[in-house]
């Protein structure tokens, strides 16, 4: 994604990630895989397991991008030309591909995207002008995109990232594990309208990101040998949270209004412990396949809910086949994705980074 740089590799001072390249390409794959399942009745036990693992993986992107924002441009951070490549190569793809998309709607359904549930939201019947108007402010043109909002204001806000990095440890860990508190009270926003929101709700996976590129060696270190023990940390969270009464994201209109305790924060960082300690038992093998999703993950983001859009259009994005329609779905919108930003690359060349990010 935008926060996942596909047009960066994971490169500094001549050392490769590796692993880093392999944990971006599960990433994405989780967060079509979360896309794909909207007709699935998770009633089971084993179903809510799944859906608990595979729901809220924008908090990987998040963390990932803290990484690179620490990891790549801290060393030679310049505000200006930092917003102005996040502007060129995130927010105009998103504007170029949020306007097709409501274009691409009106057409077919009638009406601009997402009106239903924005007039749901707001209790009253919007114009066309203020439909278009919040659709691009939030990023309710698609499912996904309610991310590019809040990403952009993670890039305005840099300054205060770079005040952080330069905190003692001790400091970034209590700011961090505050934050995380703050998180499990403030829940994601419901329908992810609200980007200011999503940025409280967010920020402490991105100062983890943050921390870990600077701690990389340390936590490495401490993480070998606990691949198997951080998979069955991270299945028995998503189990209990079953038994605790929350399958899926918890999201709530206000932050002020208690709603109870997100528990899928417990669950994001334990997957977060367990995905960075099996890639990093995987990096001594060559995986052209998933390095190469990594690459392009920027552009799978934006297009992959093109191609489940034109599914569900057509009658095959609904499927309601339990885990096997999911994961079929799933293939389909994944192989989909990456041959339309294979075409889109090999027709536009460059170009293509400012309609699709890669």
């Amino acid at each position: 994604m935008a926060l996942i740089p596909s047009t960066e590799n994971n490169t500094k001072d001549g050392r490769m990630l590796i692993y880093f390249d392999y944990f971006r390409a599960i990433a994405i794959v989780l967060i079509i895989i979360s896309h794909s399942y909207n007709t699935w009745q998770a009633d089971q036990l084993w179903e809510a397991t799944v859906v608990n693992i595979i729901s809220g993986n924008t908090a990987l992107f998040v963390f990932i991008s803290g990484f690179f924002f620490s990891y790549i441009y801290f060393p030679k951070f310049r505000y200006g030309s930092f917003l102005t490549k996040k502007t060129l190569f995130v927010f105009l793809p998103y504007l170029i591909l949020s306007i097709l998309f409501m274009f691409y709607h009106y057409l077919t359904h009638g009406e601009i995207a997402m009106t239903s549930y924005l007039n749901e939201y707001f209790e009253t019947t919007l114009s066309s002008a203020w439909l278009i108007l919040i659709n691009l402010l939030t990023g309710r043109t698609q499912w996904a995109y309610w991310y590019i909002p809040f990403a952009m204001l993670l890039f305005l806000t840099s300054p205060i990232f770079i005040r952080f990095i330069h905190l003692a440890l001790m400091s970034k860990l209590l700011i961090t594990a505050t934050l995380f508190f703050v998180s499990m009270y403030v829940q994601r926003p419901l329908m992810e309208i609200n980007p200011f929101h999503s940025f409280i709700y967010f920020v402490p996976y991105y100062l983890l990101g943050i921390i870990y590129s600077i701690e990389n060696a340390k936590i490495n270190a401490w993480l070998k040998g606990k691949t198997f023990n951080l998979f069955l940390l991270t299945v028995t969270i998503a189990m209990l949270m079953y038994f605790l009464g929350q399958t899926n994201n918890a999201g709530k209109a206000s932050i002020l209004v208690w709603h109870g305790i997100d528990y899928m924060i417990f669950q994001k960082l334990s997957l977060i412990l367990f995905i960075l300690a099996f890639t990093l038992d995987w990096q001594q093998y060559n995986m052209p396949f998933l390095k190469a999703i990594a690459n392009m993950s920027f552009a799978l983001y934006f297009l992959h809910q093109w191609v489940l859009s034109f599914m569900r259009d057509f009658g095959m994005g609904d499927i309601e086949h339990g885990f096997i329609g999911v994961i079929l779905i799933s293939i389909i919108a994944m192989t989909a994705s990456y041959l339309l930003a294979c075409i889109i690359k090999q027709t536009l060349k460059g170009k293509s980074r400012y309609i699709i990010g890669w």
